[in-house]
């Protein structure tokens, strides 16, 4: 693979009628994180004053969208945040999940408190890694201020 010409997609993974390309398992967590947001930097580029985001916090469940499979939500429906910045989003969102009440009925297992971090409970993982990588790169602030209507 030409590294620099790698988009990271992971295309060329299921394309190849050989199978002589294949994905680095054994790469952290962290490095996974800050490559996303590598990538969100990248897709943004030049676009970044006509982008808009919005986060559904519905029916969140332990294992991302792309999984072949779902589970129970882990914590209530919290609603729909939107934001020119992708960054503040982001770390709102996470915020709002911390401050829930884990559901027992989930894959967490037990009912757990307001302030505690869910995703950590599930699978160990910082779940800021990527936000923090973004705003090192300059894609957006963590700070925010929140506006319910």
């Amino acid at each position: 693979i030409d590294k620099q010409a790698c988009q990271g997609c992971g295309e060329c993974t299921v394309s190849c009628p050989n199978g002589a390309i294949a994905i680095r398992w054994d790469s952290s967590s962290r490095d996974l994180q800050e490559k996303m947001a590598d990538y969100a930097l990248a897709v943004l580029k030049n676009k970044r004053e006509r982008s808009c985001f919005f986060n559904f916090l519905v029916d969140i469940t332990p294992d991302c969208d792309c999984f072949n499979r779902s589970d129970a939500p882990i914590v209530p429906n919290i609603g729909i945040l939107a934001s020119r910045d992708p960054v503040a989003i982001d770390q709102a969102s996470l915020d709002l999940i911390k401050k829930q009440v884990g559901l027992a009925n989930s894959a967490l297992g037990k009912p757990l408190a307001s302030g505690e971090d869910k995703f950590k409970a599930l699978r160990g993982l910082d779940a800021t890694i990527q936000i923090r990588a973004a705003e090192g790169l300059g894609l957006g602030s963590r700070k925010y201020k929140l506006v319910e209507i």
